[in-house]
């Protein structure tokens, strides 16, 4: 027989539940009038609701590489980013438990120390400078910086405490400042899914291979990502096209920008999948990464899915042989493939909506 709060917990869930699936709804009309060139066929993976469901499982994870799961929580309780010390230095975080990260939960010792990387230049315009004042436009897109400092996480907004400082939608970190993050507040990325036909089947069903960045440091592929501007797709195409033209340029070990128009077509072709908040171990109280997530697909078994039958993603790409300048390849991610959690979540789904073998 389950307990008294236990049971409270559990009507607490469903509630909550109730609440976040009608600002996911209205969340999914505002990014649909964001995407007037979409075709309704290019439309399918953002209207799964299934993409929806699996919202929270992307964000609570996505720099985990193992499978620990927040089972009770709708929204991710920061893990990756609360741990230890910060990335590359001896700053050590105030340490939490993870029922003191919410900000409504009183906690009048909480004193964070303040880290900002002062390598990071402040003379451009592309990262903020380290003092707070009134020209920060919070919440809304900031003309000031030519920003979008706007929040598309389930939250809808942060809130700015009484110093001025834009506080995590997603609670405490135990440090303060911006740490090695351009801007206070939201800092957008954007994660390319780029996959293409092996021509193989497998249980009835074709087999994918995915454009990855290879291991580094570790044994584990990634998407592609880069930092963007906005969670619009005017902002996304602006910041992908040179992007993916660099990563055509150094696969192929050219100079020039020849095909730079193929490429310009792979990202105008892109299907918007999801946003998402980045639990990542670079946030802070004051800054954070959010991520958009967008599809393209070469198919050979049924052509009126492909993204656009008229490129040729093997020409493009060619399976590598000498050039190893380039840290990308394509890559066969399976079910025990070295990827991180988040990312085979993000495939996973992917790949089961166009039924893709998993």
């Amino acid at each position: 027989m389950k307990s008294s709060n236990q049971l409270k917990i559990n009507i607490f869930d469903k509630f909550e539940f109730c609440r976040q699936f009608l600002k996911f709804q209205s969340t999914k009309k505002t990014i649909k009038r964001w995407q007037p060139k979409l075709t309704s066929e290019e439309k399918f993976l953002f209207d799964q609701e299934e993409i929806l469901s699996a919202y929270q499982h992307i964000i609570a994870n996505s720099c985990g590489k193992s499978g620990h799961r927040q089972q009770n929580s709708l929204l991710p309780i920061h893990r990756f980013c609360r741990e230890g010390i910060y990335p590359k230095t001896s700053i050590q975080r105030q340490q939490i438990t993870g029922d003191q990260v919410p900000w409504t939960i009183n906690l009048p010792n909480y004193n964070p120390p303040h880290y900002t990387n002062s390598s990071l230049p402040n003379s451009t315009n592309e990262i903020d400078p380290e003092v707070i004042s009134s020209r920060f436009m919070w919440n809304t897109f900031d003309t000031n910086y030519n920003i979008d400092r706007r929040t598309a996480n389930p939250i809808g907004s942060y809130v700015i405490d009484t110093k001025g400082y834009p506080l995590n939608p997603l609670g405490r970190t135990g440090l303060c400042g911006r740490g090695d993050l351009k801007r206070w507040a939201v800092n957008y990325q954007t994660h390319l899914v780029i996959m293409c036909s092996t021509n193989e089947i497998k249980s009835g069903k074709e087999i994918f291979q995915y454009i990855m960045k290879k291991p580094k440091n570790d044994d584990y592929y990634r998407l592609p990502s880069t930092s963007t501007t906005g969670a619009n797709m005017s902002a996304i195409e602006k910041t992908l096209k040179p992007f993916l033209l660099n990563i055509y340029q150094t696969w192929n070990n050219l100079d020039s920008n020849r095909n730079e128009m193929k490429i310009n077509e792979i990202i105008e072709h892109l299907t918007f999948v999801s946003t998402a908040y980045v639990d990542d171990p670079k946030n802070t109280d004051n800054a954070w990464l959010e991520t958009s997530i967008c599809c393209y697909i070469q198919t050979d078994l049924s052509k009126n899915i492909s993204s656009n039958p008229a490129i040729d993603l093997n020409r493009l790409f060619p399976v590598l042989s000498s050039n190893e300048k380039t840290s990308y390849t394509w890559h066969q991610v399976t079910r025990t493939s070295k990827v991180l959690e988040s990312e085979r979540d993000v495939i996973r789904l992917i790949a089961k909506r166009y039924n893709a073998y998993w």
